[in-house]
């Protein structure tokens, strides 16, 4: 009974020790990692927004033009939300007037900087426009620099520009 117990007490003991060894060597790599794989979901979730919203600025189409808009709308806030509502009147009349059409795809894209609830992007366009007066299209290539904002846990435009 005797060498019982204590053959109990030091397996307990030596279990308590590997844990804790185990767990000072291990936890630390464990927990990088975790947060690598968080920044890395942070990182696409920044980057699948920001690519909606260039795809979403340079695809319009004269007869869906009122939702073309609302998706834009949809994606932003702030000042950039702003400015691009104070312009969506006459953007319409302008696509409807001409009869455009503009189909987007995304060259590539980049997170410059960010934190938790901001970030910076340039996003890298390629358009064709066409319309009656350019029926075989006019090439348009555009890189804008799109701040985003998290709002309500969502990744939304909330500046925007062209870098020429």
């Amino acid at each position: 009974m005797k060498g019982g117990l204590w053959r109990t007490i030091t397996v307990a003991v030596l279990t308590v020790v590997a844990l804790g060894l185990l767990g000072a060597g291990v936890y630390p790599p464990v927990s990088k990692a975790i947060a690598s794989a968080n920044e890395a979901d942070t990182r696409d979730e920044i980057l699948q927004a920001a690519r909606q919203v260039g795809l979403n600025l340079m695809s319009m189409d004269h007869r869906t033009i009122e939702k073309d808009t609302q998706r834009v709308l949809s994606g932003s806030t702030g000042t950039f939300k702003d400015q691009y509502a104070a312009q969506t009147k006459t953007f319409i009349d302008e696509i409807t007037k001409n009869q455009a059409t503009s189909q987007a795809q995304v060259l590539g894209s980049g997170v410059t900087d960010y934190d938790e609830d901001s970030a910076e992007v340039i996003v890298a366009v390629s358009a064709v426009v066409t319309s009656p007066a350019v029926p075989n299209g006019a090439p348009r290539n555009m890189r804008f620099l799109i701040e985003m904002s998290k709002v309500d846990g969502k990744w939304l435009a909330s500046k925007f520009g062209v870098i020429q």
